[in-house]
């Protein structure tokens, strides 16, 4: 018996260690330490190039060098079996950028970066080889369960605003390299010459305004109204008044919200079909509540 239960210590000991140095092995980059990629010959790593954690929350660190026309770019990312990329806008988002994606099966075969322009917000609409920048020197590497993005970029000053993404998970683009939606993106904003980086922020105020917007029109004030309507009729005509304002208040708010939301819908270039239907159908009730429409006979009368 006891050395049953010393095999199954040792046993678990051993498994604890693997666990541990698979983890530290994973968790090999950071600005704080100097990069080596093994063989692979990427002369500017010898020259201390700027570093920037450029996306926290998924672990994107950026590695830029200038020299000359020539900017020197390795961006550093987790290996989740998925396609990663940067891209380089004029103005945040994500149509019109031209971007550079890449990733490695996770069989271990080759690995694939190309370049691509943001044309649209589906798959055809971004076609492999396409764009205007003048990428070059393009390569990705594998190791310690990351993913290294290498390429030159030859302007004079490049584009500011960074835009960065995460494929789904398991799903790699197929034979024609055409990407499948991004699971998670975000879009910064790059100092080249402080190296300070920041969240651009695209469409985060709009986000707030139209959630903040509908909040207090459907959530709060037509909501007032209605239990006005109901339970202080013999406050006769201060409830009538009341409830009167309260809701057309409350509707002033929706519509604002619902204008928001298309303005947002168009910065983020994002799939919202759905969400927006649903939003126009409230809006459309909204309308039948507000001028007391009477649904059963397909009439509006007004009260």
């Amino acid at each position: 018996m006891r050395e049953m239960e010393a095999s199954l210590v040792s046993t678990v000991f051993f498994f604890s260690i693997l666990v541990f140095s698979s983890f530290v092995n994973s968790q090999t980059d950071s600005c704080s330490s100097n990069l080596n990629l093994g063989k692979s010959n990427i002369p500017f790593l010898a020259t201390s190039p700027s570093c920037q954690p450029v996306w926290t929350s998924q672990d994107f660190i950026l590695r830029y060098k200038q020299s000359g026309s020539v900017w020197n770019f390795i961006l550093s990312t987790p290996d989740t079996n998925s396609w990663v990329s940067v891209g380089f806008s004029s103005n945040g988002r994500m149509v019109g950028t031209d971007a550079i994606a890449g990733w490695v099966p996770s069989g271990g075969g080759a690995g694939v970066i190309l370049q691509y322009h943001l044309g649209g917000t589906d798959s055809g609409s971004c076609m492999p080889n396409t764009g205007s920048l003048k990428f070059s020197n393009m390569s990705i590497i594998s190791q310690s369960s990351r993913l290294f993005l290498v390429f030159q970029l030859t302007t004079d000053q490049p584009q500011s605003r960074l835009i960065y993404a995460v494929g789904p998970r398991n799903k790699l683009p197929s034979s024609d390299n055409l990407l499948p939606e991004h699971r998670v993106e975000t879009s910064t904003s790059l100092n080249f010459a402080t190296g300070q980086s920041s969240s651009a922020g695209t469409g985060s105020t709009l986000k707030t305004a139209h959630g903040v917007l509908n909040i207090l029109s459907w959530g709060i004030l037509i909501v007032i109204g209605v239990i006005i309507a109901r339970y202080f009729k013999h406050y006769d005509p201060t409830w009538f008044y009341t409830h009167l304002t309260i809701q057309l208040a409350g509707f002033v708010l929706a519509i604002a919200g619902i204008i928001t939301g298309f303005i947002l819908e168009d910065q983020i270039s994002s799939d919202v079909d759905t969400h927006k239907a649903i939003g126009i159908l409230v809006l459309a009730l909204g309308c039948c509540q507000v001028t007391s429409c009477d649904l059963g006979s397909g009439f509006c009368i007004k009260s």
